[in-house]
């Protein structure tokens, strides 16, 4: 009897072990197919999510796009009318000395194929460290395109380097674009920025524009100063700094950031594929952006909404200057005002 037992029992354990390696294959089969619809549904679901955010975002590019592109459109007709027809100061014809100035202005970037004029006070800062970024500068590379000082212009492209006939060239092909700035505003951030007090002021470049241009001012505007003012050459007063600017008989003799933008870029001479303003700097720097595909360089928020700020200022201090001054500055920056659409009354109070 105890023969038999010892008999059937490893056939009773095989049945047990055959039926749990069943359960066992039937429950991975059965989490398979469970893991494969889950994951269908997942991704069909995270593709849903993904297009639910990207419709809306692409819609608002869309319409970011069509208002700019549409903007653009009116300046460019406008500033073709005032080329052609409008009571404007532009010579015809530029002269050799005109063009060689205009053309150190202009910036190129050949792999993105495009060219950027750059206006001082009109958010070039930024578009000059973007081209040095995109430009594929060796020493920028690894730098943050924020911390990159852009002024040292040794490092830069530019039309001046081309001969006449591949920078025709470049003017025909490329995408051309510049940015101008209320012309009032524009010179009192010129102001605010080299001759009053900021953290920066020591910084070498602003102490070589105060030796430069303030100890100028002083010895022809100022009445009384001590050795160590004229030493520092800042800082100098609003009235002085209109004095100076107000002086001068020939703009293209004045320093570039309170030159008119018309004699810095030459819109009449250009024919600009677009032109941005200042005070809407963020929307269209952002659109310019993607056009020329530079997304790669450019963090997001790069560029910030301009500030009212300059602009209350501007109305605050010019507002006391002598009737004469202001006729002087209507005279000087009249033609930026009607190429880019701007009103000098509005800050001058005068017909």
């Amino acid at each position: 009897a105890h023969d038999g037992i010892n008999q059937y029992i490893p056939i009773r354990l095989l049945k047990k072990l055959l039926k749990v390696a069943v359960i066992f294959l039937l429950a991975l089969l059965l989490g398979h197919v469970c893991s494969s619809v889950l994951k269908g549904f997942a991704e069909n679901n995270t593709e849903e999510v993904s297009s639910k955010i990207a419709r809306p975002l692409k819609y608002a590019m869309r319409k970011r796009d069509e208002k700019v592109e549409s903007l653009n459109r009116k300046r460019l007709t406008m500033m073709k009318n005032q080329c052609s027809g409008g009571d404007i100061s532009e010579p015809k014809f530029l002269a050799a000395h005109q063009k060689k100035g205009l053309y150190n202005r202009v910036f190129v970037d050949h792999k993105h194929k495009f060219a950027y004029c750059s206006v001082p006070k009109a958010a070039c800062t930024k578009w000059k460290q973007i081209l040095l970024k995109s430009g594929e500068v060796a020493m920028y590379e690894d730098e943050d395109i924020e911390d990159i000082f852009p002024h040292l212009d040794y490092h830069f492209k530019r039309l001046s380097d081309l001969d006449t006939i591949k920078a025709l060239r470049v003017l025909d092909k490329y995408y051309t674009f510049t940015f101008a700035r209320d012309p009032l505003v524009r010179i009192v951030s010129a102001w605010r920025d080299k001759f009053q007090h900021h953290p920066k002021e020591n910084r070498s470049d602003y102490v070589n524009f105060h030796h430069q241009y303030g100890r100028n001012i002083m010895r022809r505007f100022r009445e009384k100063f001590t050795p160590h003012e004229l030493e520092r050459g800042f800082p100098i007063s609003f009235q002085e700094y209109i004095n100076y600017i107000t002086s001068f008989s020939n703009v293209e003799e004045m320093n570039e950031h309170w030159i008119p933008v018309t004699t810095i870029c030459r819109p009449c001479h250009i024919n600009y594929n677009f032109v941005g303003k200042f005070e809407n700097q963020k929307e269209e720097s952002e659109y310019l952006i993607d056009k020329l595909n530079l997304q790669n360089y450019v963090p997001e928020h790069f560029f910030k909404e301009a500030s009212s700020s300059s602009r209350d200022e501007a109305k605050v201090l010019l507002r006391d200057i002598s009737v004469d001054k202001k006729q002087i500055l209507t005279k000087l920056y009249k033609d930026d005002a009607a190429i880019f659409g701007y009103d000098l009354n509005e800050f001058l109070g005068i017909d």
